[in-house]
């Protein structure tokens, strides 16, 4: 069976001694977010910290002869829902955090950093990644945020996250259920029902009350150009300007009330099999990098906010 460890339990002789190419460590990186009015303001990292313990019971069953490290959680993610209680660490900081513990951990010979998150935030997602591509050129260093991949395909009803999960469009969070709505709840009842609000049945539907603005508009003549990847992106952005930057909106996008331990369990299971397929690629020894939402337009992360 698989060694279990904290990071910062060890003293140095103990790090020095463990074998390196069998060795991953774990961390959970999302924000201090509201999550509508019955969701606690930690919901993304006891998901993110949910997701961690099942990937390594994962890894345990594939890889019993290896070493999980698990890091401290960090409470950290740019792109917050913007409303009194959230905290916004800006993606440049957020970025240059995530390639500081990379590269301390390549320095000390470790090979691999398997992140959990569970946070949509654009330049949350573009920071990571840039850090893990940085990581990779620096020191030939895997850093996984599986979630850059799996919210891409939540958005756009990938057809295989669909069939796996047997969740559809407004409950798989994609755009008309991409905060707090039934996704979210159900993956919280499946973590611990304890922390929901009793209330969250009682919850109306949050749904989007604007047309295609502008971005969409710029995004249909990319996608008419022929930047398909980069053109819906576009329109993703423009649903989530549309819900932010109305006056008054609701902390949450989506139905609470359709939220089910069942969903919420179907998804952490497909969840954790897209993470391994990465996981499994880089113990391979290959590249791995994740197309987050957005990336064709990258440099937002370097913008204010």
């Amino acid at each position: 069976m698989a060694r279990v460890i904290e990071y910062v339990r060890q003293t140095l002789p103990q790090l020095q001694a463990l074998d390196k190419t069998k060795t991953v460590a774990l961390m959970s990186v999302s924000p201090i977010e509201v999550h509508g009015p019955h969701l606690p303001v930690g919901t993304d990292v006891y998901i993110s910290e949910e997701l961690r313990r099942r990937y390594m019971a994962e890894i345990e069953r594939r890889h019993p002869d290896f070493t999980l490290l698990v890091l401290p959680p960090l409470y950290t993610g740019a792109d917050p829902l913007p409303v009194g209680g959230s905290i916004n660490v800006r993606a440049p900081l957020l970025e240059g955090l995530v390639l500081a513990f990379a590269s301390g951990l390549a320095a000390q010979g470790f090979r691999y950093l398997l992140i959990a998150d569970n946070h949509g935030g654009p330049r949350h997602q573009l920071a990571i990644e840039a850090a893990a591509r940085s990581a990779w050129r620096r020191h030939r260093f895997y850093v996984i945020n599986p979630f850059g991949q799996e919210f891409r395909m939540m958005v756009q009803h990938d057809p295989t996250l669909m069939k796996a999960t047997g969740l559809g469009p407004g409950t798989i969070g994609d755009d008309p259920d991409v905060h707090a709505g039934t996704n979210e709840t159900s993956l919280m009842l499946a973590t611990d029902p304890a922390l929901i609000d009793p209330g969250y049945r009682d919850v109306p539907v949050s749904a989007p009350t604007k047309g295609p603005g502008a971005v969409a508009a710029i995004g249909r003549l990319v996608r008419a150009l022929g930047g398909r990847v980069v053109g819906r992106d576009l329109e993703h952005l423009d649903a989530a300007l549309a819900w932010t930057g109305k006056k008054g909106f609701t902390p949450y996008m989506g139905g609470p009330a359709k939220a089910s331990k069942e969903a919420g369990e179907a998804m952490y299971d497909a969840r954790v099999g897209g993470a391994m397929d990465l996981l499994e690629r880089a113990l391979r020894g290959e590249e791995v990098r994740i197309t987050p939402m957005l990336w064709g337009v990258k440099i937002l992360r370097k913008l204010p906010g």
